[in-house]
């Protein structure tokens, strides 16, 4: 499987609770707490390696914010994330032309597919 377009802002490293899914610690945690060893620790620095997971986290990732300009920020946070296309896939193959509705006291949602 060819990386994903987040691939580049992480460092991977062997992921001892799933041993096909490495562990991608964001390189600006990296640099902000001194060394891999130190960021690999944090759960706040690491996920797993998806595009939508490394995605999210750079996100919410002060460092990566911090390192970069808004400009940056927002370009990289743009990138395609493959996870989402294959979604949308899978839902327009499976439209059975059923809608449904919603009703929540706090709130009123329309879902149509």
């Amino acid at each position: 499987m060819a990386p994903h377009n987040f691939r580049p802002f992480f460092t991977l490293v062997k992921n001892p609770r799933n041993s096909t899914n490495a562990l991608a610690i964001c390189n600006w945690c990296i640099t902000k707490h001194d060394g891999l060893g130190a960021a690999q620790i944090k759960p706040e620095c690491y996920t797993a390696n998806r595009a939508r997971f490394c995605h999210s986290h750079l996100a919410k990732c002060p460092n990566f914010r911090e390192y970069n300009t808004n400009e940056e920020v927002q370009r990289n946070l743009s990138l395609p994330v493959p996870e989402d296309k294959k979604k949308r896939k899978m839902l327009s193959e499976e439209d059975d032309g059923i809608y449904f509705c919603n009703f929540n006291f706090n709130n009123f949602n329309i879902y149509i597919k």
